[in-house]
């Protein structure tokens, strides 16, 4: 979980970075926030290594001013009930945690999202003007935003990915099939043996 060192050193930069993403402060339950959140923490799943979406942090386009969360804001991003909202509109699952930092008197919710860990996160279903059914949030290169994949870049980036994903989990499938091969045929045959011996003593 991002620190408070880490904060101020990625607020002391001015702008948000690839993999931080800055809010100002609102409540869940309004519905036009949370949107900008949901496709926040989507854009940031389909980022290599994830990210960090950070509340109560304002960004005028030139600057970033820290203000915090009020109590009754901060109330409202309990993670079950974060992780309901996001369940609502991403597909697959995103897998996250949620944490608050108290810096210089005032509390910030700090989301730490994690990269998808198969597939590409989709959004399922409309919210106007923010999520639209179908689409693919992305952190664009060059320019630090959530945005529908714009171009092939990073299109490309988050299938070359899932491929890179999907190789490993069956190169590790192949070598727990090779060292099952290579176990000797009479360890085998004791293990029959002593599983029929222990299933017996069940009847």
């Amino acid at each position: 979980m991002l620190t408070v060192e880490e904060l101020r050193g990625a607020i002391a930069l001015g702008r948000e970075q690839r993999g931080v993403e800055f809010k100002g402060p609102g409540q869940r339950t309004e519905k036009a926030f949370m949107a900008k959140i949901v496709r926040a923490i989507m854009g940031m799943a389909n980022k290599p290594g994830g990210g960090v979406v950070v509340l109560g942090v304002n960004d005028d386009g030139t600057s970033l001013h820290p203000i915090g969360l009020a109590q009754e804001e901060l109330a409202t991003w309990k993670y079950d009930d974060l992780a309901s909202s996001v369940s609502n509109y991403a597909d697959p699952y995103v897998d996250f945690d949620v944490g608050v930092l108290q810096m210089d008197a005032g509390s910030y919710v700090v989301i730490e999202v994690r990269q998808f860990d198969e597939l590409p996160i989709l959004c399922k279903k409309d919210l106007t003007p923010t999520l639209r059914n179908g689409a693919l949030y992305v952190r664009r290169r060059g320019k630090n935003e959530t945005v529908d994949a714009p171009t092939h870049v990073e299109l490309r980036e988050v299938i070359n990915r899932a491929v890179e994903i999907s190789a490993r989990e069956l190169m590790a499938k192949f070598i727990r099939l090779r060292e099952l091969a290579e176990v000797p045929e009479a360890s085998i045959e004791a293990a029959q043996v002593e599983f029929d011996r222990e299933a017996g003593d069940l009847l």
